[in-house]
Protein backbone atom coordinates (compact mmCIF):
# COMPACT_ATOMS: atom_id res chain seq x y z
CA UNK A 1 0.00 0.00 0.00
CA UNK A 2 2.87 2.52 -0.20
CA UNK A 3 1.36 5.04 -2.70
CA UNK A 4 4.20 4.56 -5.73
CA UNK A 5 1.21 5.59 -8.00
CA UNK A 6 2.70 9.48 -7.52
CA UNK A 7 5.26 8.70 -9.54
CA UNK A 8 3.76 8.20 -12.64
CA UNK A 9 1.74 11.84 -12.14
CA UNK A 10 5.05 13.35 -12.17
CA UNK A 11 6.49 11.62 -15.28
CA UNK A 12 3.64 12.62 -17.38
CA UNK A 13 3.70 16.29 -16.20
CA UNK A 14 7.55 16.53 -16.56
CA UNK A 15 7.27 17.65 -20.60
CA UNK A 16 4.37 20.23 -20.25
CA UNK A 17 5.83 21.68 -16.87
CA UNK A 18 9.30 21.95 -18.35
CA UNK A 19 7.49 24.38 -20.78
CA UNK A 20 5.54 26.45 -18.21
CA UNK A 21 6.45 26.52 -14.90
CA UNK A 22 8.97 24.77 -12.43
CA UNK A 23 7.08 22.70 -10.09
CA UNK A 24 5.98 18.82 -10.77
CA UNK A 25 3.66 16.44 -8.99
CA UNK A 26 4.61 13.10 -7.62
CA UNK A 27 6.14 10.46 -9.98
CA UNK A 28 4.77 7.57 -10.56
CA UNK A 29 7.13 5.20 -12.23
CA UNK A 30 8.16 3.05 -9.52
CA UNK A 31 6.23 -0.02 -8.22
CA UNK A 32 6.75 -2.43 -5.65
CA UNK A 33 6.08 -6.33 -6.01
CA UNK A 34 7.26 -8.11 -2.51
CA UNK A 35 6.62 -11.18 -2.10
CA UNK A 36 7.34 -14.01 0.83
CA UNK A 37 6.13 -17.72 1.98
CA UNK A 38 5.32 -20.58 -0.42
CA UNK A 39 5.18 -20.27 -3.96
CA UNK A 40 1.49 -21.47 -3.95
CA UNK A 41 0.40 -18.53 -1.90
CA UNK A 42 2.47 -15.76 -4.08
CA UNK A 43 0.56 -17.59 -7.25
CA UNK A 44 -2.74 -16.98 -5.35
CA UNK A 45 -2.26 -13.65 -5.04
CA UNK A 46 -1.22 -12.79 -8.10
CA UNK A 47 -4.16 -14.73 -9.32
CA UNK A 48 -6.82 -12.63 -6.91
CA UNK A 49 -5.19 -9.03 -7.98
CA UNK A 50 -6.45 -6.61 -9.98
CA UNK A 51 -6.53 -7.35 -14.17
CA UNK A 52 -6.89 -4.79 -16.53
CA UNK A 53 -10.24 -6.59 -17.72
CA UNK A 54 -11.62 -5.78 -14.26
CA UNK A 55 -11.71 -2.05 -15.31
CA UNK A 56 -13.85 -0.20 -17.78
CA UNK A 57 -13.62 -1.29 -21.44
CA UNK A 58 -14.64 2.63 -22.38
CA UNK A 59 -11.43 4.01 -21.97
CA UNK A 60 -8.24 2.28 -22.74
CA UNK A 61 -5.61 1.21 -19.78
CA UNK A 62 -1.73 1.84 -19.80
CA UNK A 63 -0.08 -1.13 -18.16
CA UNK A 64 3.45 -0.23 -15.46
CA UNK A 65 4.56 -2.94 -13.75
CA UNK A 66 5.27 -2.74 -10.14
CA UNK A 67 9.40 -2.75 -9.26
CA UNK A 68 10.58 -2.35 -5.63
CA UNK A 69 9.78 0.74 -3.30
CA UNK A 70 12.98 3.19 -2.04
CA UNK A 71 13.96 2.51 1.38
CA UNK A 72 12.75 5.87 2.31
CA UNK A 73 9.35 5.27 1.70
CA UNK A 74 9.33 1.64 2.97
CA UNK A 75 10.58 3.28 6.60
CA UNK A 76 7.44 5.47 5.86
CA UNK A 77 5.55 2.56 5.74
CA UNK A 78 6.59 0.99 9.03
CA UNK A 79 5.86 4.47 11.03
CA UNK A 80 2.28 4.33 9.41
CA UNK A 81 2.15 0.96 10.95
CA UNK A 82 3.90 1.69 13.93
CA UNK A 83 0.78 4.78 14.51
CA UNK A 84 -1.68 2.11 13.87
CA UNK A 85 -0.26 -0.09 16.29
CA UNK A 86 -1.34 2.39 19.22
CA UNK A 87 -4.77 2.28 18.44
CA UNK A 88 -4.46 -1.53 18.79
CA UNK A 89 -3.52 -4.90 17.40
CA UNK A 90 -2.51 -4.95 14.07
CA UNK A 91 -0.06 -6.87 11.62
CA UNK A 92 3.39 -5.70 10.57
CA UNK A 93 2.13 -5.02 7.00
CA UNK A 94 -1.70 -4.67 7.11
CA UNK A 95 -2.88 -4.65 3.49
CA UNK A 96 0.63 -3.86 2.49
CA UNK A 97 0.84 -0.85 4.17
CA UNK A 98 4.90 -1.31 5.46
CA UNK A 99 5.53 -4.21 2.61
CA UNK A 100 7.64 -6.55 5.21
CA UNK A 101 7.06 -9.77 4.91
CA UNK A 102 7.77 -12.96 7.40
CA UNK A 103 6.68 -13.86 10.13
CA UNK A 104 2.95 -14.10 9.93
CA UNK A 105 2.66 -12.22 6.92
CA UNK A 106 3.09 -14.98 4.18
CA UNK A 107 2.83 -12.56 1.16
CA UNK A 108 2.88 -9.33 -0.13
CA UNK A 109 1.87 -8.95 -4.29
CA UNK A 110 1.52 -5.96 -5.91
CA UNK A 111 -1.20 -5.44 -9.17
CA UNK A 112 0.12 -3.43 -12.34
CA UNK A 113 -0.71 0.08 -11.91
CA UNK A 114 -3.29 0.52 -14.76
CA UNK A 115 -3.61 4.40 -15.94
CA UNK A 116 -5.83 6.28 -18.91
CA UNK A 117 -3.63 5.90 -21.85
CA UNK A 118 -4.60 8.35 -23.92
CA UNK A 119 -4.02 10.56 -20.44
CA UNK A 120 -0.54 11.39 -21.27
CA UNK A 121 0.01 13.91 -19.01
CA UNK A 122 -1.50 12.84 -16.05
CA UNK A 123 -1.94 8.91 -16.19
CA UNK A 124 -5.06 9.42 -15.07
CA UNK A 125 -7.57 8.18 -13.78
CA UNK A 126 -4.95 4.99 -12.78
CA UNK A 127 -6.29 1.75 -10.71
CA UNK A 128 -4.07 -1.10 -8.74
CA UNK A 129 -4.57 -3.49 -6.31
CA UNK A 130 -2.05 -5.34 -3.48
CA UNK A 131 -2.62 -8.78 -1.75
CA UNK A 132 -1.03 -10.19 1.23
CA UNK A 133 -1.52 -13.29 3.20
CA UNK A 134 -1.35 -13.81 6.34
CA UNK A 135 -0.69 -17.15 8.74
CA UNK A 136 -4.40 -16.78 9.95
CA UNK A 137 -7.83 -15.68 8.95
CA UNK A 138 -8.63 -14.01 12.39
CA UNK A 139 -4.88 -12.26 12.19
CA UNK A 140 -6.73 -10.77 8.75
CA UNK A 141 -9.85 -9.81 10.21
CA UNK A 142 -7.85 -8.28 12.90
CA UNK A 143 -5.60 -6.16 10.62
CA UNK A 144 -9.38 -4.85 9.05
CA UNK A 145 -10.49 -4.21 12.26
CA UNK A 146 -7.38 -1.77 12.41
CA UNK A 147 -7.94 -0.28 9.48
CA UNK A 148 -11.12 0.17 10.14
CA UNK A 149 -10.12 2.60 13.08
CA UNK A 150 -11.23 6.10 13.24
CA UNK A 151 -6.90 6.57 14.14
CA UNK A 152 -5.82 4.78 11.49
CA UNK A 153 -6.86 7.86 8.98
CA UNK A 154 -4.34 9.91 10.35
CA UNK A 155 -1.70 7.38 10.15
CA UNK A 156 -2.35 6.61 6.30
CA UNK A 157 -2.85 10.25 5.94
CA UNK A 158 0.57 10.80 7.52
CA UNK A 159 1.88 8.38 5.37
CA UNK A 160 0.25 9.83 1.70
CA UNK A 161 1.93 13.40 2.12
CA UNK A 162 4.83 12.62 3.23
CA UNK A 163 5.39 9.76 0.20
CA UNK A 164 3.83 12.52 -1.91
CA UNK A 165 6.76 14.75 -0.75
CA UNK A 166 9.67 12.41 -1.44
CA UNK A 167 8.23 11.97 -5.02
CA UNK A 168 8.39 15.17 -5.90
CA UNK A 169 5.43 16.70 -5.04
CA UNK A 170 6.59 20.22 -3.38
CA UNK A 171 6.31 21.36 0.39
CA UNK A 172 2.97 21.57 2.03
CA UNK A 173 1.66 18.81 0.28
CA UNK A 174 -1.66 18.01 3.08
CA UNK A 175 -3.94 14.75 3.11
CA UNK A 176 -7.10 13.85 4.35
CA UNK A 177 -9.29 10.90 4.79
CA UNK A 178 -13.23 10.09 5.18
CA UNK A 179 -14.98 6.84 5.48
CA UNK A 180 -16.93 6.15 3.17
CA UNK A 181 -19.66 3.39 1.92
CA UNK A 182 -18.23 0.30 0.65
CA UNK A 183 -19.76 -2.75 -1.66
CA UNK A 184 -19.77 -5.43 0.60
CA UNK A 185 -17.73 -9.20 0.48
CA UNK A 186 -15.53 -10.82 2.51
CA UNK A 187 -15.11 -11.39 6.10
CA UNK A 188 -15.60 -9.31 9.24
CA UNK A 189 -17.47 -5.84 8.24
CA UNK A 190 -17.55 -6.59 4.83
CA UNK A 191 -15.26 -4.10 3.33
CA UNK A 192 -13.33 -0.61 4.56
CA UNK A 193 -13.79 1.99 1.53
CA UNK A 194 -11.60 5.28 3.13
CA UNK A 195 -11.48 8.30 0.73
CA UNK A 196 -8.60 10.29 0.49
CA UNK A 197 -7.86 13.86 -0.42
CA UNK A 198 -4.38 15.71 -1.29
CA UNK A 199 -3.85 19.29 -1.31
CA UNK A 200 -1.14 21.96 -1.29
CA UNK A 201 2.31 21.56 -2.35
CA UNK A 202 2.11 21.18 -6.42
CA UNK A 203 -1.74 20.23 -6.32
CA UNK A 204 -2.14 24.04 -4.93
CA UNK A 205 -0.51 25.34 -8.33
CA UNK A 206 -2.44 23.06 -10.66
CA UNK A 207 -5.46 24.08 -8.50
CA UNK A 208 -6.53 20.52 -8.66
CA UNK A 209 -7.18 17.36 -5.69
CA UNK A 210 -5.70 14.44 -5.85
CA UNK A 211 -8.74 11.76 -4.87
CA UNK A 212 -7.70 8.34 -3.72
CA UNK A 213 -10.32 5.61 -3.24
CA UNK A 214 -8.95 3.02 -1.27
CA UNK A 215 -10.76 -0.30 -0.56
CA UNK A 216 -9.31 -3.13 2.24
CA UNK A 217 -10.96 -7.06 2.18
CA UNK A 218 -10.66 -10.07 3.93
CA UNK A 219 -11.08 -13.01 2.14
CA UNK A 220 -10.09 -16.28 4.64
CA UNK A 221 -6.10 -15.34 5.27
CA UNK A 222 -6.05 -12.84 2.46
CA UNK A 223 -6.27 -9.22 2.92
CA UNK A 224 -7.13 -7.58 -0.51
CA UNK A 225 -6.58 -3.43 -0.93
CA UNK A 226 -7.43 -1.64 -3.61
CA UNK A 227 -6.79 2.03 -5.27
CA UNK A 228 -8.91 3.98 -7.22
CA UNK A 229 -6.99 7.38 -7.69
CA UNK A 230 -8.19 10.54 -10.42
CA UNK A 231 -7.18 14.18 -10.29
CA UNK A 232 -9.90 16.60 -9.65
CA UNK A 233 -12.93 14.46 -9.26
CA UNK A 234 -13.21 11.07 -7.81
CA UNK A 235 -13.09 7.78 -9.71
CA UNK A 236 -16.14 6.58 -11.33
CA UNK A 237 -17.65 4.61 -8.43
CA UNK A 238 -19.38 2.33 -10.84
CA UNK A 239 -16.35 1.48 -12.33
CA UNK A 240 -14.54 0.73 -9.23
CA UNK A 241 -17.41 -1.27 -7.92
CA UNK A 242 -17.65 -3.50 -11.11
CA UNK A 243 -13.59 -3.92 -10.87
CA UNK A 244 -14.36 -4.75 -7.03
CA UNK A 245 -16.75 -7.73 -7.69
CA UNK A 246 -14.40 -9.19 -10.15
CA UNK A 247 -11.10 -8.95 -8.00
CA UNK A 248 -13.32 -10.47 -4.78
CA UNK A 249 -15.09 -13.15 -6.92
CA UNK A 250 -11.37 -14.52 -7.65
CA UNK A 251 -10.80 -14.25 -3.72
CA UNK A 252 -13.34 -16.13 -3.12
CA UNK A 253 -12.61 -18.92 -5.66
CA UNK A 254 -8.87 -19.08 -4.47
CA UNK A 255 -8.94 -18.83 -0.49
CA UNK A 256 -12.94 -19.70 0.09
CA UNK A 257 -15.52 -18.70 2.49
CA UNK A 258 -14.59 -16.50 5.24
Amino acid sequence: MIRYWYRLVAGGFAGALAVGSVFALPSMGNFRQLSGGSSSVVAQAKAINLKVSDLSASIKWATSEPVASPKAELALGKQAVACMAKGGPVSPDPFGTSGVTGGVVLADISSPTYSEKSSTLTHLPSASSEVAFLTTASKALADLAAVGRKSSIACLATQMAAESSLQGAGKGVKASGSFMSAPRYGGGSGGVHIRFLETGGNFALLKETLSDDEYFYVQGTAEVFLTFINLGPAFNSSWAASAISKVMARAKSEVGKG
